[in-house]
């Protein structure tokens, strides 16, 4: 029974790339599922992710923060921005921490005040707050996930985004 839990923990721990990001990163294929962790430490970064996608391409992205009382009414938010997305609210755009750039929209997930759900991660037995996962149709080309926590609290979160890889022929 031992050796069946490695196995399956072997699996699910390769459904998602795990990446640590500081303010920047560059994914490599965003085309696959990601599992981004990374802290805000003052409360007022802009933390960036840079996409290449080479034709469109729908993507799910989820901001999860841990489900702890200390974190409870820690929010942070994210934008996916880049040409060719609609373009935001006027609550959108003013939630944003800088302005778009010239000609490009955005999905911009503002985090409110509404109950959050809670989401119990089985692989790492880890328990989170989420945004919920939201699919955003990319089109081809460069666009940009931007994190940031607007009321400036410090926290730990992780950011998941694509689709699952494709195993085929690795499971003989």
């Amino acid at each position: 029974m031992r050796f069946q839990w490695l196995i399956l923990l072997a699996l699910s721990a390769q459904a998602h790339r795990g990446e640590e990001v500081a303010t920047d990163l560059t994914v490599a294929d965003p085309t696959i599922s990601w599992a981004i962790t990374g802290e805000f430490h003052e409360g007022d970064e802009l933390i960036t992710l840079h996409l290449d996608y080479e034709t469109p391409f729908a993507a799910p992205f989820e901001l999860m923060v841990p489900h702890r009382d200390g974190y409870a009414e820690f929010r942070p938010r994210f934008a996916v921005v880049g040409q060719g997305l609609p373009q935001p609210t006027l609550e959108e755009l003013a939630a944003l921490p800088q302005p778009l750039p010239e000609g490009a929209g955005a999905y911009v997930e503002l985090n409110g005040d509404s109950a959050r759900e809670a989401y119990f991660e089985g692989v790492l037995r880890h328990a989170y707050w989420t945004t919920g996962a939201t699919a955003v149709r990319l089109p081809a080309g460069e666009s940009e996930v931007w994190i940031w926590s607007p009321e400036g609290t410090p926290g730990p979160f992780l950011f998941g985004f694509g689709v699952e890889e494709n195993f085929t022929g690795k499971l003989q």
